[in-house]
């Protein structure tokens, strides 16, 4: 498990660190503090180095475009500090304690880089502009990879993963600790279904189905309808009074939100989740039940949990579980990010339940 994380040059922290770390953690601050930012680096930093995770991000971001032919184009010129892509730019994640890090640096030497690279290189730019690009070597390291990896890369921070160029990359070994990151968009039919076949064979459906009650206590079962095909599939929810069998759309999007969730809960033992804005779509009086359940499952299962979130009563329910359940309280910790600040703002259940009862803002 996490204890402590390190961030130093990635994104918008030029060196800053959480401390004191539990099972579950919930990020907060205001827009634009990095809380997704350190989600990101959770997860890179699980994979072990994993430099797909890196085009996933930029995918989410916004911050992948079209090469030439068929490839897409990776921009990590926004995950170094300041948006700077010179040789020597590097950024660096680790936690001390777990003996996880990833570290990813920019250099002139592309001796490394094999053939089948540099012809990737040369294939994603128009022959005018390969006399004036300049090749650089990306280098990632980290605790999974079996040796260190060389992306080739331009100026620009543009570098090209081709699935054939990656086969000839070293990731012997690369970290195979379970994560999944739901983010504020929650998760495609297609992946819940492949996680809902892996319950339905192991015959724990009731689990998800429970969960769902949070929101809709009439629900009575989940049925996937054609998410393993070529189209895009959806879900239907029976329901034990009238004995319909609705789009899940017709419930809203919390509900959406939390079979994701609870999906995700029963696939990540000794793994990671990560989410982003947990409470999107639920409503106030569900999320002391939604809590409980991320608690107890992550506890169960041994997976460590970071959220984010904006609201305030997302942190009462916090306040709300501790109160009612005492057992859960040393399992959570609430972190303020700050970029003013080189540390996060760590609080324990006892400081979450006082600065509720006194109705002090701690977002």
């Amino acid at each position: 498990m996490i204890r402590n994380l390190k961030l130093k040059g990635y994104r918008s922290f030029e060196s800053y660190e959480l401390r004191d770390l539990a099972r579950v953690n919930l990020l907060v601050g205001k827009n634009n503090s990095g809380k997704t930012s350190i989600l990101e680096a959770v997860h890179f930093l699980v994979s072990g180095g994993d430099p797909q995770v890196l085009r996933g991000i930029a995918i989410q971001r916004g911050e992948e475009r079209g090469g030439r032919h068929r490839y897409r184009v990776t921009d990590i010129s926004h995950l170094m500090f300041g948006h700077r892509f010179v040789p020597g730019s590097r950024f660096n994640i680790q936690s001390e304690d777990s003996g996880q890090f990833v570290h990813v640096s920019v250099a002139e030497n592309t001796d490394e880089l094999d053939f089948d690279q540099r012809q990737m290189f040369d294939k994603n730019l128009d022959d005018k502009d390969i006399e004036d690009a300049t090749l650089l070597a990306v280098h990632v390291a980290g605790d999974g990879v079996g040796d260190r990896l060389i992306v080739p890369a331009t100026g620009d921070g543009s570098i090209y993963l081709d699935p054939r160029a990656m086969r000839t990359a070293s990731l012997d070994g690369l970290s195979a600790m379970p994560v999944r990151f739901i983010t504020a968009a929650s998760l495609g039919v297609r992946v819940m279904h492949g996680m809902w076949d892996n319950l339905v064979r192991e015959r724990r459906e009731s689990e998800v189905v429970d969960a769902l009650r949070l929101v809709e206590h009439n629900i009575d079962s989940i049925h996937f309808l054609g998410a393993n095909g070529y189209g895009r599939g959806d879900i239907v929810l029976g329901l034990l009074e009238s004995g319909q069998r609705n789009p899940i759309g017709s419930h809203g999007d919390g509900i959406r939100r939390l079979l994701a969730l609870a999906l995700s809960l029963t696939q990540l033992s000794g793994g990671v989740l990560l989410i982003d804005e947990i409470d999107t779509g639920l409503h106030w009086t569900v999320l002391e039940g939604l809590w409980k359940l991320v608690i107890e499952q992550a506890a169960r299962t041994n997976i460590q949990v970071f959220a984010t979130t904006h609201s305030y009563d997302c942190i009462r329910g916090l306040a709300s579980l501790a109160a009612s359940h005492p057992r859960l309280a040393s399992e959570f910790t609430v972190q303020k990010i700050e970029r003013a600040l080189t540390r996060a703002v760590g609080f324990d259940s006892d400081d979450v339940e006082k600065a509720i009862k006194n109705e002090i803002d701690l977002r």
